[in-house]
């Protein structure tokens, strides 16, 4: 399995760091998209992923640094493949759908008819969806009603929290993970506003979770030149491997 960051940063555009989305690529190169920011078709392109190719997208919650794509690629797959498009998250997707797709974009539906290939599931809590050699759960994060979620797939796992608070659901949910892919927004209690970690919770959930690998992702610009004292603050609870996202990273597990 390898994990392909598209966009591991914020709302706040920056020339480091674009909105984020995360490719997951199975063994049998199976393609998973979690999270699909603005400009997430273009990047997945630019790096060689075919957008018309995907499957299965998987959204975290629907702020537009972590959705806004999602009505480009439905665009894209009506004048390309047409094939199935399988999109899950939180609770109001359905209604987020009918929105993008019959009041704002009409077309999609009436002209276009994305409804026959496009599905939209809400999902809260357990199994969301599995297929061949991978398996996708989730569970309710501390942010905006939101999802974290946490792949297995030929014997190795991802957790993917998207945004959140510190919680317990999230600890359940990358139990003994290989890679845990963890949102860590601000540099430390100081700076933090809203629904968000920074370095200490980060380790500290990491720890209990035990897992085996950290990666610090979606930063806003106060971390900017704060990166090794953010690793140094987490390293104080969580004994594994740490490291920092960057757009265009691939990271085998």
């Amino acid at each position: 399995m390898k994990a392909i960051f598209l966009g591991t940063g914020v709302s706040i555009i920056t020339r480091r760091r674009r909105s984020p989305g995360l490719l997951i690529e199975t063994e049998r190169a199976h393609r998973l998209l979690f999270d699909c920011g603005p400009g997430t078709a273009q990047t997945l392109d630019a790096m060689g992923y075919s957008v018309s190719k995907l499957d299965n997208i998987f959204l975290t919650h629907l702020h537009a640094d972590h959705a806004l794509d999602y009505a480009t690629i439905v665009n894209d797959r009506a004048f390309t493949t047409r094939d199935p498009l399988h999109v899950y998250g939180p609770k109001g997707l359905e209604r987020h759908t009918r929105t993008l797709f019959i009041k704002l974009f009409p077309d999609l539906a009436s002209k276009l008819g994305c409804f026959k290939y496009l599905t939209a599931e809400e999902v809260r809590r357990g199994l969301v969806a599995e297929k061949d050699d991978w398996k996708v759960s989730c569970a309710p994060a501390e942010h905006a009603g939101g999802l974290s979620y946490r792949i297995d797939s030929a014997g190795k796992s991802l957790l993917y929290s998207g945004d959140t608070g510190s919680c317990q659901s999230l600890v359940e949910l990358g139990r003994e993970v290989d890679l845990a892919v963890i949102e860590c927004s601000f540099p430390d209690s100081a700076s933090l506003r809203g629904e968000h970690l920074y370095p200490l919770l980060v380790g500290k959930m990491a720890s209990k979770m035990k897992a085996k690998r950290v990666i610090l992702t979606h930063l806003y610009p106060e971390c900017e030149g704060r990166e090794e004292e953010m690793l140094r603050q987490a390293e104080r609870h969580f004994a594994g491997e740490i490291s920092i996202a960057e757009d265009g990273m691939r990271v085998k597990i």
